[in-house]
């Protein structure tokens, strides 16, 4: 089961969480399993908070990165 929760911007911080923490100790005290994840807003960038090392796979090719364009495109390594 998803829920999702859309709280207005104009509520003041302190309210949301009380709100939040509250509706997380109601379905931990139901047994149901809770992950809670802000969603970012319109103005935020969500480039702005990519961490590399979370996404980042180690392929085992040393020079992967002088030599993409061979091992994307099959064109002549670079000496």
């Amino acid at each position: 089961m998803l829920l999702t929760v859309k709280l207005p911007d104009t509520l003041p911080n302190e309210r949301m969480l009380y709100i939040i923490k509250e509706l997380e100790n109601i379905l931990i005290k139901e047994g149901m399993p809770v992950e809670i994840k802000e969603e970012p807003s319109a103005e935020e960038d969500v480039w702005d908070n990519l961490d590399i090392n979370t996404i980042s796979v180690d392929t085992g090719i040393e020079d992967f990165a002088k030599n993409h364009d061979h091992y994307l495109y099959g064109l002549p390594k670079k000496s």
